[in-house]
Formats: C-alpha cells, sequence, structure tokens
C-alpha cells in the first residue's frame, strides 16, 4: 500500500491517494457479484448501489485515518455502479457536485474496476471561484447556479468531463483498480464516467463510495 497526498486548486483542496489499497480486492469484486444493487430514494448517484460485506468499514476507518492522519468514524459505504443513460440525467446530475457542506467530513472512492473506466475529476466554479461550497457559501451557490442556468443554458446531456462554460477542471484523480481516494466532501468533483456507463460487456464501472466524519 502506498500514499501520495497532493493540493488542488487556489484553495489547495487536498486529495490523498492509496495504491494496492485492499489486501483482497478481488474477493471485494467477487461479492459485489453475488448482490442485487438498488437506486437508492432521493440518491441522486447516477446508477445502483449495493451495501458492503462485513469487515469493510472497519477496514476503510483504519485505512482512512493512516492515510488522511486522524482517526474518522464512518458514515455511508456502498457498492456503487454509474449505469444511468445521460440523457435521463437531471441537470444538477451533468455538472459537478458535492456531497457535504462540512468540513470535518471526507469522501472516499475505491475504485474496483479498470479502464476504459474513468476516475474523478475536480473543479472551479468560473464564475464564483468557488472549489468547495461550505454552508456560509450555500446560498451564493445557489443563486450562482441560477445565474450559470440564465448565461449558459441547461448543461447538455452528457456526464460533464473537463472544462465547460461554468466550470473549469483543477485536478483529476485516475483510474487504477485497487486505488483509493479520499478528498473533501464539500469539494467540487465529477465522475469521469463519459460513456463508459453502458459497457457492462466489458465490466461496470464498479466503486465503493463512503463517507467519513474526521475529528
Amino acid at each position: 500500500m502506498t500514499v501520495a497526498a497532493t493540493r488542488m486548486g487556489t484553495e489547495q483542496v487536498p486529495l490523498w491517494q492509496v495504491d494496492d489499497a485492499h489486501p483482497a480486492p478481488g474477493l471485494l469484486v467477487e461479492a459485489a457479484r453475488r448482490l442485487p444493487f438498488e437506486r437508492e430514494e432521493g440518491d441522486l448517484y447516477p446508477g445502483l448501489r449495493a451495501p458492503v460485506p462485513d469487515g469493510y468499514a472497519d477496514w476503510l476507518v483504519k485505512t482512512g485515518g493512516a492515510a488522511v492522519g486522524s482517526d474518522p468514524a464512518i458514515l455511508r459505504a456502498s457498492f456503487a455502479v454509474a449505469s444511468d443513460d445521460p440523457v435521463r440525467l437531471a441537470p444538477i446530475q451533468r455538472i459537478p457536485h458535492f456531497d457535504d457542506c462540512s468540513d470535518a467530513i471526507v469522501a472516499a472512492v475505491h475504485y474496483l474496476c479498470a479502464a476504459p473506466h474513468g476516475g474523478t475529476s475536480f473543479y472551479r466554479h468560473r464564475m464564483t471561484g468557488f472549489e468547495r461550497i461550505t454552508a456560509q457559501r450555500l446560498p451564493l451557490w445557489r443563486q450562482a447556479l441560477s445565474r450559470d442556468g440564465q448565461t449558459h443554458g441547461l448543461p447538455p446531456k452528457v456526464y460533464h468531463d473537463g472544462d465547460s462554460p461554468a466550470f473549469v477542471r483543477i485536478g483529476q484523480a485516475p483510474l487504477a483498480f485497487n486505488r483509493l481516494i479520499f478528498y473533501p466532501a464539500n469539494c467540487l468533483h465529477a465522475g469521469d464516467i463519459a460513456n463508459s456507463w453502458h459497457m457492462a460487456a466489458t465490466g461496470p464501472r464498479l466503486t465503493i463510495t463512503s463517507l467519513l466524519r474526521f475529528s
């Protein structure tokens, strides 16, 4: 297991990357294959989820603590497969997003697939300059999205990928099998899904997505 840390953008958004993260990633993939994946009500994730195996949460807490540097508590962890046709996505699902406003919450993505699937990109909002959406910024963020719609129209019916009229990419965590990344849950990001959502024949874009609260 190797850990690398970097910072992105003008707000120095931290990104932690752990390669060869899990001691038995193949067992995680096999566990996912045996599970029924379902859509969670009210979830904006563009696909399906399933529960993680026993023991994964404890492993993630230990690994997250070693990578980020303090002891976390896990809030959520699930297998996730991005599989929705982008023409059916709501406009809010076609732009970079954040998971939570709190500075104490960190998101994790564990890649359990390989190319041609993509990783995760991180963004700055051009109009506001925001790279992280805190509780204090949330009202301005909502107003800015409305102005974006008036200025640029609705986002195209594709998964967001790279620079656009409203966003500029500030960093990227490329996908590699058994790579685990951690980043602040309030930073703007989007999965590099492109056209891989329909590549079931070559294997789905299988990940484990989690949220952890750090002290």
